[in-house]
């Protein structure tokens, strides 16, 4: 027979499943069922215990896992860093809360309520208080992944799914050898072990290959695969669970893998759209409604669980909400993030189910109620998130929409790759308007070979790219360079020119007393130069200086603009050196109207500069408002003395 159910063979069943990935989502989204649910509900569908399609073979136990980790990945790699330095602590109480509510709970009412045994009590109250952020990719189709309360909720996550392992592991440990210290002590060491290869060796690892094999888009992505696959495999080899091994090379790649840049978008992109489905379908597959039919009185041991895990988790969002002064939509993204139960949830059964003091009726309502949580939290997590995206648009800045038009002038075939890259970690993603890499000849009979030549160098540059931004080439003959930029500038309306400085072949002296005099003393444009030897995936902080009257320039919001898209895409923090509170304020005020979170390190204080630091001076045009000779004075010190630093120099417009 050629189609015999449930499949067998892995065409089919592939096939099968992308036709529901096809299909699926545009038929919930039009009944107002998120995506995720519909995934879910697809899986108890098709599954065995459903029309019997097909079965949680191999292959879908291959596809799910990988869709499993990718998800806990990306969780890792998308966390915003900066703000999860900032608001630790408040992801260790959410994690805390997250997990001894739960278990108090859940092992108060099997013990007591359902007298379960002492070891089956503990083992369910563990996959209780451990949660999977199943909704986690809603957010980042609404684009509110990098704000504060999403970064709380997944730092939580962690240490609550990290508690509950560890309490499963006590009670496993207790009940093959009686309880011991050593037990525990070993666990730490796995623990440690596991640390040290994803934190410590990976990262050097990471950084030699990106560096070695810069501009290979393909070969980058199969070695963050295998980066992934690696850290997993390490935690299983560890006896630890592999989401953790996952989830630490998300976070060892978070500072490699620069924001929006088209690495990041393709894993992204494949991540949302193929493995993580999968891993959905596979969670619904597994359950097995029918049951309840045969035997009603499961339903009232399902309700029992049900009430007793959701309650658990709404208790500790509560709380949260009260200690943490969380406002109420804040509270509920949180309750919706982390009601859902999926991968250690189902680790955890499984160990009590080969340990025999679960029984199958367990394990098949821990089916249910993780299709169940995870339908809950599709839907209020959908509710919540969309209501925080609603209300930043609602509170965004009355300033009319800042529009980038950026000019790049491009004579140095070996500087031009940084300077377009630059160009792209300085563009709003969402602003439509072109970048323009400029070439002026000043030789006219010899322009056509030149501009032939360069628009080939230009056009080989931007497919190295492999970004989504626009570039828009631009060619002028002109008497000299200077003022052929202006024109230019002047022709596409720019509202910022970025310049080259090789600082080993053109001393900084030099450079100003020649083609940067002359263009700011014939153009009002904001101007960027910028020592193009930079590896932007080596920049580890940022320090701003600025003159005391930085905040009265007409460009001040528009280089301050700048540097917070800049730094959102390093995702690194700004460490803001300026002798002014009233700027200091005006940097504040900027920085909260932009949503930008906690970038700013409002310090002011002098040191020696580390290789991975980049010197950003806002500079003023000479007899500007903000010009201050001491700031020349000082700046171009700190220039000479820091060699090993990369430098970005500002000269706001007027």
């Amino acid at each position: 027979m050629l189609f015999a159910f449930p499949l067998r063979e892995p065409v089919l069943i592939i096939a099968l499943v992308l036709l529901i990935l096809l299909i699926a989502p545009v038929f919930f989204e039009r009944l107002r069922i998120p995506s995720i649910v519909g995934l879910l509900i697809c899986g108890a569908v098709i599954g065995p215990h459903g029309f019997g399609l097909v079965s949680p073979d191999l292959e879908f136990t291959l596809l799910g896992t990988i869709g499993l980790l990718y998800l806990m990945f990306l969780a890792g790699l998308e966390i915003d860093l900066v703000d999860f330095m900032q608001t630790r602590l408040k992801s260790i109480f959410i994690g805390l809360a997250s997990f001894l509510l739960p278990f108090i709970i859940g092992f108060v009412i099997c013990r007591y309520l359902l007298d379960y045994q002492f070891t089956a009590s503990w083992l369910i109250a563990s996959m209780f208080s451990a949660h999977t952020l199943v909704s986690y990719p809603l957010l980042g189709k609404l684009g509110i992944v990098n704000r504060p309360i999403v970064t709380i909720v997944v730092g939580g996550t962690i240490i609550a799914d990290i508690l509950a392992l560890v309490a499963m592991q006590m009670i496993t440990s207790a009940s093959a050898e009686g309880f011991e210290w050593r037990g525990l002590l070993m666990l730490f060491l796995r623990f440690s072990v596991l640390l040290f290869i994803t934190l410590y060796l990976l990262p050097r690892i990471a950084r030699f290959f990106f560096h070695r094999y810069e501009g290979f888009l393909g070969v980058q992505y199969i070695f963050v695969l295998t980066m992934l696959f690696f850290s997993s495999a390490a935690a299983y080899l560890l006896n630890i669970e592999p989401i953790l091994g996952a989830f630490f090379c998300g976070l060892i790649l978070n500072r490699l893998i620069i924001n929006s840049s088209p690495l990041y978008v393709r894993i992204e992109f494949i991540g949302n759209n193929l493995f993580i489905p999968f891993f959905l379908i596979s969670i619904g597959i597994l359950a097995n409604f029918r049951v309840y039919v045969d035997q009603p009185v499961q339903i009232g041991l399902l309700l029992v669980l049900i009430v007793a895990a959701v309650s658990g988790k709404y208790l500790a969002a509560q709380l949260s909400r009260l200690i943490l002064r969380l406002s109420q939509v804040e509270t509920n993204l949180l309750f919706g993030l982390s009601v859902s139960r999926a991968a250690s949830a189902i680790a955890i059964i499984l160990v009590g189910y080969h340990l025999g003091v679960i029984g199958d009726s367990i394990l098949n309502n821990t089916v249910i109620l993780i299709l169940i949580t995870c339908i809950m939290s599709g839907y209020i997590t959908q509710k919540a998130a969309r209501k925080v995206h609603l209300k930043e648009n609602d509170t965004l800045s009355d300033e009319p929409d800042q529009k980038q038009i950026l000019l790049v002038p491009v004579s140095n075939p070996a500087t031009m790759q940084n300077l377009l890259s630059f160009a792209t970690l300085v563009k709003n993603d969402e602003d439509r308007h072109p970048v323009h890499p400029l070439t002026v000849c000043t030789d006219r009979q010899k322009a056509g070979e030149m501009i032939d030549e360069s628009r080939e160098t230009i056009d080989s540059a931007i497919r190295s790219l492999h970004t989504e931004i626009d570039f828009e080439p631009t060619f002028r003959i002109d008497i000299n360079v200077t003022n052929g930029i202006v024109r230019a500038a002047d022709e596409v309306a720019a509202t910022c020119i970025i310049m080259g400085w090789n600082k080993p072949a053109t001393t900084w002296r030099i450079l100003f007393g020649t083609i940067l005099k002359g263009l700011l003393k014939r153009t009002g444009t904001m101007v960027m130069v910028l020592d193009v030897p930079v590896t932007f995936r080596e920049v580890r902080r940022i320090h701003l200086f600025c003159p005391p009257n930085a905040r009265f320039e007409n460009g001040f919001n528009d280089w301050l603009y700048t540097m917070i898209i800049l730094a959102g895409k390093l995702k690194t923090r700004i460490w803001l050196n300026c002798d002014s509170a009233d700027t200091m304020n005006s940097i504040r005020e900027m920085n909260a109207r932009e949503k930008a979170g906690r970038l700013f390190e409002y310090r002011t204080y002098d040191r020696e500069y580390d290789a991975g630091d980049l010197l950003v001076f806002v500079h003023a045009r000479f007899n500007s408002v903000s010009y201050d000779r001491h700031f020349e004075h000082s700046m171009n010190g700190r220039i000479e003395s820091n060699h090993n630093c990369d430098v970005l120099i500002i000269y706001p417009h007027y």
